[in-house]
């Protein structure tokens, strides 16, 4: 009796019996490597066919699926992009502005150091080699920065001024973060501290804002 009542469970018709967890599709297997492989050497220092054997699929769904290299990219770039929004949108935290500011920028420099290859990349091919497409998605991601932190400011309607203010602000940190990841010319503790030393200036000299007051 027991044993029919255990065949019965495990029967391949029993809806009951765990199925097998779906295994990822060709197209996720080649997004899963790209981001790892972009994320640790750059763009440039990784070839199609890396990505595909590593993947394990056939050299054409690469191109079926992306249309380029450039193609996989912007593709990789864009999903990367909403999960550090997601990362450094949840990481305003203190009760002062600067502390919210803080935290943000520490999110921030985790996130980089873990996709360094690729932010080295952008950095240095700014206005060079970079796909429009990718350059794009990476500033609408600064300006959803840029806009908490006018909002954690309290700055609720930012004029053009202040916008162009705070993307230049966004800019000296991206050039210390450049330094710091290229050949740490600067630590990580003087890329936050220099980044916070010169937000307080445009607060105090421009904004006329305070760091410290209740966010």
């Amino acid at each position: 009796m027991i044993e029919t009542m255990i065949d019965t469970a495990f029967s391949p018709g029993n809806p009951s019996r765990e199925t097998p967890e779906r295994k990822p599709s060709g197209k996720q297997r080649i997004l899963e490597t790209a981001e790892r492989l972009f994320a640790t050497r750059g763009f440039l220092d990784v070839s199609a066919a890396e990505i595909v054997r590593e993947a394990g699929v056939a050299h054409g769904l690469l191109f079926h699926h992306f249309g380029s290299m450039e193609g996989l990219y912007a593709e990789v770039s864009r999903a990367a992009a909403q999960k550090m929004n997601k990362v450094q949108q949840d990481s305003f935290r203190g009760r002062t502005a600067r502390e919210q500011v803080t935290s943000f920028l520490r999110a921030h420099l985790k996130a980089v150091k873990q996709r360094q290859g690729d932010a080295l990349f952008r950095a240095r091919s700014h206005n060079l080699a970079i796909n429009a497409e990718v350059a794009e998605i990476w500033e609408a991601s600064r300006q959803q920065a840029i806009d908490r932190i006018c909002e954690v400011l309290g700055i609720s309607s930012p004029t053009k001024k202040v916008r162009a203010c705070m993307r230049a602000w966004i800019g000296f940190h991206d050039q210390l973060v450049l330094a710091w990841l290229a050949d740490r010319s600067v630590s990580e503790s003087e890329v936050l501290e220099l980044t916070l030393q010169q937000l307080g200036h445009l607060a105090s000299e421009v904004l006329s804002v305070e760091l410290d007051r209740n966010a």
